[in-house]
């Protein structure tokens, strides 16, 4: 097999690295157009080129890890040399069906990860319409499946997804330092605080996972009449935490589903004049 990944960003070089690791007898192929990202492909272990329609010729698989605004560029490099070829594509808000539109005879999935797949702990929706058979979408899900679970939705869930997962870990960062920070506030080292916070989100997480739990179970698990847990819940809901994150997750898909009709849009106009 092999397969070249067209952009060496962070899902990019993560996918280079676990290919590296756990395909080491595929031939894995990076490119760039910058000096340091094809000797950041090179470290990977990957063959490095600048050339991405003689890198899609020699390969069977292709994975799209560019900017959207740098798509126009990639596409008439690779139009016609990528037909009848397995195309996974990360670019974020772009759809499969102007994929396949951009890449005729291209057999496209589309996907979503997040950052945590350079720890290989990520979750990656995957995505495919009428032109990717069985076959394509077993690769997809054996590529991404190396950057940690892959689960396969409706397109039309991808905005939705982009916002709670896709960066979703922004959010949970954003939860963690404030909630280290209160603790300091109350004389708590910071160094502990954030230590004993990471130990506190491994345990919850697997708490839940075995138990199967509803969040309210555990939640009224540990609440006691009167006690500090309460006073605590009572302050968030006082705060409206719950709303404002679920308001969080509804604003950032509006927004994605916005960049997805921007990108669509300017697209469209800049490849009718190519």
């Amino acid at each position: 097999m092999t397969i070249t990944i067209i952009g060496a960003g962070k899902i990019g070089s993560a996918i280079i690295k676990a290919l590296r690791e756990e395909k080491p007898y595929w031939t894995i192929i990076g490119t760039g157009r910058r000096e340091e990202t094809l000797a950041r492909v090179s470290e990977l272990g990957a063959i490095a080129t600048n050339n991405n329609r003689e890198a899609c010729k020699v390969s069977d698989v292709v994975v799209l890890s560019v900017k959207p605004f740098h798509l126009p560029i990639v596409v008439e490099d690779i139009r016609g040399v990528v037909k009848n070829k397995t195309v996974l594509s990360v670019v974020a808000g772009v759809k499969t069906e102007l994929l396949e539109k951009m890449l005729p005879g291209a057999r496209v999935v589309g996907a979503m990860s997040n950052i945590n797949a350079v720890v290989k702990s990520a979750i990656t929706a995957l995505t495919a319409d009428r032109s990717a058979d069985n076959e394509d979408r077993a690769v997809a899900e054996e590529v991404f499946r190396m950057l940690g679970d892959v689960v396969w939705i409706p397109e039309e869930y991808m905005d939705a997804f982009t916002a709670l997962i896709g960066i979703g870990p922004a959010f949970v960062a954003e939860l963690i330092d404030a909630l280290v920070l209160g603790a300091v506030a109350t004389g708590m080292p910071r160094e502990l605080a954030y230590k004993a916070m990471l130990r506190l989100l491994e345990g919850t997480v697997r708490a839940l996972e075995e138990t199967r739990w509803h969040p309210a179970i555990l939640r009224d698990l540990v609440v006691t009449p009167a006690g500090t847990t309460i006073r605590g819940i009572y302050t968030m809901e006082l705060r409206a935490v719950k709303a404002a994150l679920m308001e969080t997750v509804q604003q950032a898909t509006k927004r994605s589903i916005e960049l997805g009709l921007e990108i669509s849009n300017w697209l469209n106009k800049n490849m009718k004049n190519k």
